[in-house]
């Protein structure tokens, strides 16, 4: 997978790294006194978090880093001048401050790698002595979207990559190949709750993902899911019947004969990601992904529905896994 910032018409690819550390938690915190700042005494915006000394900080800092591309300094820095609570920022990662460097996998777009983060993401205003996929990513951080930390570049390969979540059982597809049969049907609903309240922030933000299947769909865990690749993700004012891209069995029948897309074609392609979480089976797996599948799709064809089992939805999710769910991350 692959990150692409386009600077002055050229594009510049960033591949992913993935990070891991105890440090990444879950707080369900929501409504909370923010409190005062211990240096200016006005009213937090956020969670130990003062948006104009912070703000301060963080520009008298501008002179210790470069990425050594002037846009992607000017990106990082304003995200940190702008922001009014950690989740809000992405910072420069030293190439140096990640350790062990594993590579994990070639997407379609690039390669994923797996790193330890020595130093951590920004959680509280660290003090001396005591665009549009990474923006549009980045505005999801904490609602069911893959949480992005920063930027680094590798220096021996020249390479950008942007550092994100470290998801340990890989993308939903990867789960439902070696881990379906441990999935109850509890499970299955709480991985498909998670794709709907991803699915509902993005749309609420008056975006389109327009790419959506199991691929780019991540596990943390069996049951907790997070949708990340956000390089097609675009306004819903913004529609390009002739740049029509996506992976065909999952693009509803009016993008692939019209080259229209709105949040509703999102909606078709989480309809067979549904089918494919209750049957562990992906759409129109018995036929080839070409041309002649996305005539047909445009003609009407429907997936076969293959299931291991028969079992019906006979249970209701208890409000308060609900509300865990919708819980942001921070």
């Amino acid at each position: 997978m692959v990150l692409i910032l386009y600077n002055n018409s050229q594009s510049i690819n960033i591949n992913y790294i993935t990070v891991t550390g105890e440090y990444l938690i879950l707080l369900l915190l929501e409504s909370i006194d923010l409190g005062k700042c211990s240096e200016c005494y006005q009213d937090n915006t956020g969670r130990n978090w003062c948006h104009p000394c912070n703000a301060k900080q963080f520009q008298n800092e501008f002179d210790n880093w470069t990425s050594e591309d002037k846009e992607i300094d000017k990106f990082i820095q304003q995200t940190q001048l702008n922001a009014n609570k950690y989740q809000g920022i992405i910072e420069w990662i030293p190439f140096g401050r990640l350790e062990n460097v594993t590579y994990l996998a070639k997407g379609g777009f690039g390669s994923v790698y797996k790193a330890n983060w020595l130093d951590g993401f920004i959680k509280f205003a660290r003090k001396k002595n005591g665009t549009n996929l990474i923006e549009y990513q980045l505005k999801l951080r904490g609602k069911k979207a893959v949480a992005i930390y920063g930027i680094t570049k590798n220096p021996t390969k020249n390479e950008y990559m942007m550092v994100m979540n470290y998801a340990e059982y890989g993308c939903l597809r990867n789960v439902l190949n070696i881990k379906f049969k441990k999935l109850t049907w509890l499970r299955k609903s709480l991985i498909l709750l998670s794709i709907v309240i991803g699915l509902k922030n993005i749309h609420e933000m008056d975006l389109m993902h327009k790419d959506l299947h199991t691929g780019n769909i991540i596990n943390q865990s069996l049951d907790s899911c997070y949708i990340t690749y956000f390089g097609l993700c675009k306004p819903v004012i913004e529609n390009d019947p002739e740049n029509i891209h996506g992976v065909i069995p999952y693009m509803a029948p009016e993008t692939l004969s019209r080259g229209e897309y709105t949040q509703a074609s999102d909606i078709y392609s989480f309809g067979l990601i549904m089918l494919e979480v209750l049957t562990s089976y992906p759409p129109y797996y018995n036929i080839p992904h070409d041309g002649n599948l996305a005539m047909g799709i445009c003609e009407g064809h429907k997936p076969e529905i293959k299931s291991h089992e028969t079992k019906q939805w006979d249970f209701v999710i208890p409000n308060d896994i609900i509300k865990e769910n919708e819980t942001q991350e921070n």
